[in-house]
C-alpha cells in the first residue's frame, strides 16, 4: 500500500500555529466542555420530562377513556335491558293472538297504489307497512290490526331514552311496524322489500343468532330515514318459529351528540370504532387526518331495499390510508390499551378503551407536539440562554485571538523570513537562478548555515554544468539506438513488423507453446492480383495498396495479435491464444473487410487467406508451410476467400 505523504507547512505557519494552538486550544476545549454539559443536560431533562409528561397524559387520558367507555357501556346495556323488555313483550303478543288490545283506537289502514298495505294515520303509536308481495288475509290483517297493543312500550322506550331514535318489529311475512309514526311508510319502503336480507333482521335469526340473544348490527343506513344507525336486535319466537326481529335504533348523530362529547385537554381527539374496524363516529379532526368525511347527506329518493353498510374506506383495518391500516392490525388483536403513530410526520399516542356490551372500541388520538408543546417551549429558553452565552464566548474570543494572532504573526515572521529566503535559493540549486549569495540576518546559527549554503552553491553550480553535458550525450546515444532497433524490425512501407521481427515473434510462441501449451495460430494472406496493380497504374499506387491494406488489417486485430509484412503482397498474422474457429471466422472477417474497402485510383481489392493452428512438435517452417497451402488452396479455389489448414 502506498505510504501517501502530507503536503509539507512552512515553518513560519508551524510556529504561528503552535503558538495560537498551545495558548487557544486549553481554554476552547474547556469552553466547549462547559456548553456541552449545558445542552447535554438540557436535552437528558427535557426528554425526561417528556417521558414522565406522556407517561401522565396516557395514564389520564387511559382513566377517562375507561370512565367513558364505562358510562358507554351503561348506557349501551341499558339499550340492551330495554330491547329485552321489547322482546319479552313481543313474543307475548305472539303466544297470546286471541286477545287485541287496541291502546290508541281503531287504526285505518289502505292500499297503496304500489300494492303496499299500511296504516293511513297517525294515531298516536307506531307506522305498519306490509310488502306488496305479501297477501293480506284474515291472519295478515289481524296481525296488522292487533299488533297496535305493543305501541305503548315501543313508545315509552323512544321517549324516555335519549339515545333511542326508533324501535320497530319486523315479521318473517314481511310486516314492519316502527314508532315513531311513518307518514310515508308505503312510500319509504317501496312495494316490497325481503326483509330476510337486511341487517337488523338476519343478525338475529337461528342462522347467525342461535343463542337467541340480543345483538348489536353493524352500522347501516336506515331504510326509514334516520341515516346512519346501529341497532340493538332481538329475536321473536314462538317455540322453534321464528316470528320476528325486534329492534332498538340509536344514530350515528346521537352517539356523536351524547357519547363523544369529551372535552380534552391536548387537544386530543376521541372517536368511535365498532369491533370490525369500522369507524362509527369522529370528529372533523379524526376526518381531516385520516381525509374522510363523515356522511350526512343521504339520498332516499329510492326506497332502500338492501343492508347499505359504511364504505370500505371507513374501515381502519381494511381502509386506504396504510398508516392506521397496517398499524392497528396488530394493535386491535393485542391487549394494549396504548399505540405509537406516525402520521404525515407527526407523532401521535392513540389510547383504546373496550365497550365489553358491544365491542366497540373508544378511542383518543392525541399529537405528542401538544403534549410536549410547554416543555419544548422550556428547552428553546434555555437553548436561546445556551446561545446567547455563546454568543458572547464568541465575542471575547474574537478579541482575543485578534490580539494573539498579531503576537504570533511577529514572532513567526522574525523567525522564519531568514529561513524561506534559504529555502527558496535552496530550490534555485542547480538551475542557474541564483541572483546573489545569502546575506546575514543577525541570527547566529541562520548566518553560519547561509555561508555554508553559500560555498556549496558554487560548487554544486559548476559539477552540474558536466552533468548536463554527458547526460545530453547519453540520451543522443539512446535515442539513436531505439531509432535503430525500430527500423531493424519494421516494414518501412506498411508499418507493420517486417519478415525478420515475424519470424523471432514465431519462434519465441512456439517455445512458449512448448512449456505452456497455450496454443497459437497464424493467418496468412495474398493479395489477389496485385500483379495487375503495379503493371496498370506503377508502382506508387501498388504501394499506396500495400499501406492501406495493412491499415485494414491492423484495425480489425485483438491488441494480443501482430500483423506483419511476409514478403512482396503477401501478410501474416500471429494469433496467440487462439482456436482454429476463430482464426478461421477473423480471417472470414478480414477479407469482407478488405472487400469493402474503396482503395483510391484502384477502387476494390481482394486478398485471400491460409489459415492453421500450431501443433505439438511443430517447427516454424512447418507452421508456415501448412498455412503456405492454405492460401494456394484458397488462390486455387477462385481467390478472395479463406482456407484451413488442420
Amino acid at each position: 500500500m502506498p505510504v501517501v505523504m502530507k503536503t509539507p507547512s512552512s515553518l513560519q505557519t508551524i510556529i504561528y500555529r503552535q503558538y495560537l494552538k498551545s495558548a487557544l486550544v486549553p481554554m476552547l476545549v474547556i469552553e466547549i466542555l462547559l456548553l456541552g454539559l449545558y445542552f447535554g443536560i438540557n436535552l437528558y431533562t427535557s426528554g425526561k420530562n417528556q417521558a414522565l409528561l406522556l407517561e401522565e397524559v396516557q395514564g389520564n387520558l387511559l382513566d377517562l377513556t375507561a370512565v367513558r367507555a364505562t358510562r358507554i357501556d351503561t348506557q349501551l346495556r341499558g339499550v340492551a335491558r330495554l330491547a329485552s323488555i321489547m322482546q319479552a313483550d313481543h313474543e307475548r303478543f305472539f303466544a297470546s293472538d286471541r286477545h287485541c288490545v287496541l291502546p290508541n283506537g281503531e287504526p285505518e289502514f289502505a292500499r297503496h297504489a304500489n300494492g303496499a298495505y299500511y296504516k293511513q294515520a297517525d294515531n298516536g303509536g307506531s307506522s305498519l307497512y306490509y310488502s306488496a308481495t305479501t297477501r293480506i288475509g284474515e291472519i295478515e290483517a289481524r296481525k296488522a290490526r292487533c299488533s297496535e297493543g305493543i305501541d305503548p312500550l315501543m313508545r315509552s322506550i323512544v321517549e324516555t331514552n335519549p339515545l333511542v331514535t326508533q324501535a320497530y318489529i319486523n315479521t318473517w311475512d314481511g310486516m314492519n311496524r316502527i314508532y315513531p309514526f311513518l307518514r310515508d311508510a308505503d312510500q319509504r319502503f317501496g312495494p316490497s322489500w325481503n326483509v330476510e336480507e337486511l341487517n337488523f333482521y338476519y343478525e338475529a335469526d337461528a342462522q347467525h343468532n342461535p343463542e337467541r340473544r340480543g345483538v348489536w348490527t353493524s352500522a347501516y343506513l336506515d331504510p326509514a330515514g334516520q341515516g346512519w344507525v346501529m341497532s340493538h336486535v332481538v329475536p321473536i319466537y314462538r317455540g322453534d318459529q321464528l316470528e320476528a326481529v325486534s329492534g332498538l335504533d340509536i344514530t350515528i348523530d346521537g352517539i356523536v351528540d351524547h357519547i363523544l362529547d369529551l372535552h380534552l385537554a391536548w387537544d386530543a381527539a376521541a372517536f368511535m370504532v365498532d369491533r370490525k374496524g369500522t369507524i362509527l363516529a369522529m370528529p372533523p379532526r379524526i376526518e381531516a387526518l385520516m381525509g374522510l368525511q363523515e356522511i350526512r347527506d343521504h339520498d332516499y329518493a329510492e326506497p332502500i331495499v338492501a343492508t347499505r353498510e359504511k364504505p370500505d374506506e371507513y374501515n381502519l383495518l381494511t381502509g386506504r390510508h396504510p398508516v392506521f391500516r397496517d398499524r392497528l392490525a396488530d394493535f386491535f388483536q393485542s391487549d394494549d390499551n396504548v399505540a405509537e403513530l406516525s402520521v404525515d410526520g407527526h407523532e401521535y399516542s392513540l389510547i383504546q378503551q373496550v365497550v365489553p356490551q358491544t365491542g366497540w372500541r373508544l378511542m383518543v388520538l392525541v399529537d405528542k407536539a401538544a403534549i410536549f408543546e410547554p416543555i419544548e417551549a422550556m428547552r428553546a429558553l434555555s437553548n436561546r440562554i445556551g446561545y446567547l452565552a455563546i454568543g458572547g464566548m464568541l465575542l471575547f474570543y474574537l478579541v482575543f485571538f485578534v490580539v494573539l494572532l498579531s503576537v504570533a504573526r511577529r514572532l513567526a515572521s522574525r523567525i522564519a523570513t531568514p529561513i524561506h529566503a534559504l529555502s527558496e535559493a535552496t530550490g534555485h540549486l542547480g538551475r542557474g537562478l541564483r541572483e546573489k549569495p545569502l546575506q546575514a540576518v543577525g541570527i547566529q546559527e541562520i548566518d553560519a548555515l547561509s555561508v555554508n549554503f553559500n560555498a556549496m552553491a558554487d560548487e554544486l553550480e559548476q559539477r552540474s554544468s558536466q552533468l548536463a553535458e554527458s547526460r545530453v550525450r547519453e540520451r543522443m546515444t539512446q535515442e539513436e539506438a531505439r531509432t535503430l532497433q525500430r527500423i531493424a524490425s519494421t516494414d518501412a512501407l506498411t508499418g507493420a513488423h517486417n519478415r525478420r521481427k515475424i519470424q523471432d515473434l514465431l519462434q519465441a510462441e512456439r517455445l512458449n507453446f512448448e512449456r505452456s501449451a497455450r496454443p497459437f495460430g497464424i493467418i496468412l494472406g495474398d493479395i489477389d492480383h496485385f500483379k495487375d496493380v503495379n503493371d496498370r497504374h506503377g508502382h506508387l499506387v501498388g504501394d499506396q495498396v500495400l499501406a492501406e491494406i495493412a491499415g485494414v488489417l491492423a484495425a480489425s486485430l485483438r491488441e494480443s495479435d501482430t500483423l506483419g509484412r511476409w514478403g512482396g503482397e503477401e501478410f501474416i498474422i500471429l494469433c496467440p491464444g487462439a482456436s482454429l474457429h476463430g482464426l478461421t471466422t477473423l480471417a472470414k472477417a478480414l477479407c469482407r473487410r478488405v472487400e469493402k474497402h474503396m482503395f483510391p485510383v484502384v477502387g476494390q481489392k481482394t486478398i485471400s487467406f491460409g489459415v492453421t493452428l500450431a501443433r505439438s512438435g511443430d517447427t516454424v517452417e512447418s507452421v508456415i508451410a501448412r498455412a503456405d497451402r492454405a492460401l494456394y488452396a484458397a488462390k486455387a479455389g477462385g481467390r478472395n476467400r479463406v482456407e484451413v489448414s488442420d
